[in-house]
């Protein structure tokens, strides 16, 4: 029974890394009745030799602050430091040594010398690949390219190490993402809430009000819409192939719920053109992509030029599966959410919001968070007799989750011809592999995959 428990080309890189560690902390010798600095972060920052940090915080809660003092620490180390204006939120600090761990602190200064400190830590890695690694990436790359692949590519702490893309495909060309797509309808739920136009706790018929007479529609959440859990059950309808000659705002709101929400893990595309429906009706008619657009990708220096979104017959952005961009742009996306949210010493999301859409717990089916496919053990979540779960998304043969040979923590965007966007916290990579959409029936295992690319880190 079911539970309900909670002929190619290859680059390689040799470029200096940097990785930020999220949590934050007090210290130092500092007068704790002042307000401090809060939310402290450091992001990856490399250039040419120099590797450094990207600081950002917000400010401290007091109109007293005459400045901010920003240093970096490290065992045998130099310590680097550097005092900016009150006013500001972010600093850059240069010339860190490699492959060391550093504590970064912000110091808000009070007049008299006053101050009150906060600190995060960062970890600076070697500026190099090791042999072991090359051989990894290269073999993995192999089993790519063995089936149809069009490119894989390997970023480590924002930079990229590895690069090979196989016959005409270039870096910069656009790609078809599939429904690798839907991993950035996390970014707009959590940009939408931070803006007060909508919750994830919110019933979405109080908005799709079309569903109020629905006895399964009528109490699905926006968390359980985005998590696949609502109970949408696939209007027959919909064809992927047909989406520009269809209403896809129509076909989820005519969308059948064969179950109550929580009940089942339905892969139902039309769930993410529910969420955009929502998402128009509560901000006044603001279309989806302008949103993200606004609001997410032009902060992370990504602008419309560097994406093609597909429309219905309507004018409806596909938010299941309409999204074409290039390799390394997909994967800036894919570091900013490693990163919690942050990007070159600003917050772009919410750290906690960032960490839910990875970790969440889905009831109806572990191996999904929100708009993320999971590499945990799925345990009893998993009924074939309700759940509809794609073949990307299903347990490796004999084991109980994605990728057996990968980390647990590993984080997964996947679409038609396994496109694919892998988040690995614990090695800090961001990996992208893309294969044309009739690799769909290819024999495809992300476990050999990972294996082979994680092969120099795990041995």
């Amino acid at each position: 029974m079911k539970s309900h428990l909670p002929v190619a080309r290859a680059m390689l890189f040799c470029a200096p890394l940097l990785l930020a560690v999220s949590a934050c902390s007090n210290g130092g010798d500092d007068d704790e009745s002042l307000p401090p600095a809060s939310s402290v972060f450091a992001t990856p920052q490399a250039s040419g030799s120099a590797v450094g940090a990207d600081v950002g915080w917000s400010a401290a809660d007091s109109s007293q602050v005459t400045a901010y003092s920003i240093s970096a620490s490290s065992t045998g180390q130099p310590t680097v430091s550097k005092i900016v204006d009150a006013t500001l939120r972010s600093a850059t600090l240069s010339g860190l040594t490699t492959d060391q761990d550093y504590t970064v602190t912000v110091v808000a200064q009070y007049a008299e010398g006053a101050s009150s400190a906060t600190s995060t830590s960062v970890h600076t890695p070697r500026i190099t690949n090791t042999l072991a690694e090359i051989a990894a990436f290269q073999n993995a790359a192999d089993y790519s390219a063995s089936h149809n692949g069009d490119a894989v590519m390997i970023m480590r702490d924002g930079q990229i190490v590895f690069e090979r893309y196989v016959g005409s495909y270039n870096r910069d060309d656009l790609h078809v993402l599939a429904s690798g797509t839907k991993s950035f309808s996390c970014a707009l739920m959590l940009a939408a809430e931070g803006d007060g136009i909508l919750k994830r706790s919110d019933v979405v018929a109080d908005t799709i009000t079309e569903w109020k007479s629905d006895p399964n529609k009528s109490k699905a959440s926006l968390l359980q819409l985005l998590s696949l859990q609502s109970g949408l059950s696939t209007n027959p309808d919909y064809k992927p192939a047909d989406v520009a000659d269809l209403d896809t705002y129509q076909l989820a709101i005519d969308d059948p719920a064969n179950y109550a929400p929580g009940q089942a893990f339905i892969y139902d595309p039309l769930a993410f053109q529910a969420f955009a429906l929502m998402f128009e009706r509560r901000s006044a008619g603001t279309d989806p992509i302008d949103y993200l657009q606004s609001r997410v990708f032009g902060k992370l220096g990504i602008s419309g030029d560097d994406y093609v979104w597909q429309r219905d017959a309507e004018g409806h952005p596909q938010m299941a599966g309409g999204a074409s961009i290039s390799a390394p742009v997909w994967a800036r996306y894919g570091q900013m959410m490693l990163q919690h949210g942050t990007w070159q010493g600003a917050r772009v999301l919410p750290a906690q919001g960032v960490e839910d859409c990875l970790t969440y717990p889905n009831p109806a089916y572990l191996g999904y968070g929100i708009t993320w496919w999971l590499n945990r053990d799925v345990g009893d979540t998993y009924d074939a007799s309700v759940d509809v779960v794609p073949a990307d998304g299903l347990a490796a043969t004999g084991a109980n989750q994605i990728a057996p040979r990968a980390p647990s923590d590993m984080v997964m965007a996947a679409g038609t011809g396994h496109q694919r966007m892998y988040l690995l916290p614990t090695q800090r990579l961001v990996v992208i592999r893309l294969a044309p959409l009739t690799t769909e029936l290819d024999e495809w295992s992300d476990d050999e995959f990972l294996a082979r690319l994680l092969a120099a880190s795990t041995s």
